[in-house]
């Protein structure tokens, strides 16, 4: 999975909800509440914009579209 890119003095986990094609590419990426710890709208951003540039393993004979979610955990540094 890609590791959103991120230069604040912040911390949390930012839980985004993420659907997948067969081809094993993110089409839609949504940050949700359900589990998420920080409402900074800077880590919601760029927790969506490394989801969707993730890939997963192509699937012929999977399901035309799937869901899922992926949790990043950002720490101080």
């Amino acid at each position: 999975l890609q590791k959103p890119e991120y230069n604040i003095k912040e911390e949390g986990v930012v839980v985004v909800e993420i659907t997948v094609d067969k081809n094993g590419n993110v089409t839609s990426a949504t940050p949700i509440l359900k589990g998420t710890t920080t409402q900074n709208a800077y880590l919601w951003r760029v927790a969506k914009e490394a989801a969707l540039k993730a890939k997963f393993n192509s699937d012929s004979k999977a399901a035309a579209f799937q869901k899922g979610t992926i949790r990043y955990h950002f720490e101080l540094n």
